[in-house]
């Protein structure tokens, strides 16, 4: 049966090891991002980098060697859709007004449309709704 170590804290980069560097700077960059997903992925890779380039006498069977290859994505805005803005009118004590200005593709007409019930109703509260498709794109590698 495989012994899974616990995961705590980030893998640490082993000085001088540019496998590990790279792995490091993967990783710092979607932290900056705020992807965590792709800071798991570059823990993980961190983890199996080091297990196989930096174990000494680790018990067991010989281990194959693997090689993962990872492509980095930039999530991007799809500008084959245009995007959506809709806003619909919460204001009142017990129940919601409810009013709803319809899916309008530029925000100022949505925007419009609240200054207009507003002076209708004397209502001032909106729940305001965005919407829009993304495609995820390969990142460009510069070459080194």
């Amino acid at each position: 049966m495989r012994q899974h170590e616990p995961l705590g804290r980030p893998p640490v980069q082993v000085p001088g090891c540019e496998g590990c560097a790279e792995l490091a700077v993967r990783r710092d960059e979607a932290r900056a991002r705020y992807d965590r997903s792709a800071e798991t992925d570059a823990n993980v890779l961190l983890r199996q980098h080091q297990r196989r380039d930096h174990a000494t006498g680790a018990p067991g069977p010989a281990r194959t060697r693997r090689v993962f290859r990872y492509v980095p994505y930039v999530i991007a805005q799809d500008q084959s859709a245009e995007p959506e803005y809709e806003a619909r009118c919460v204001s009142g004590d017990e129940t919601e007004c409810g009013a709803e200005s319809g899916v309008r593709h530029d925000p100022a007409a949505v925007e419009e449309w609240q200054r207009w019930h507003t002076q209708e109703t004397r209502h001032f509260r909106y729940r305001r709704s965005f919407g829009d498709y993304s495609v995820l794109e390969p990142l460009e590698e510069v070459p080194g």
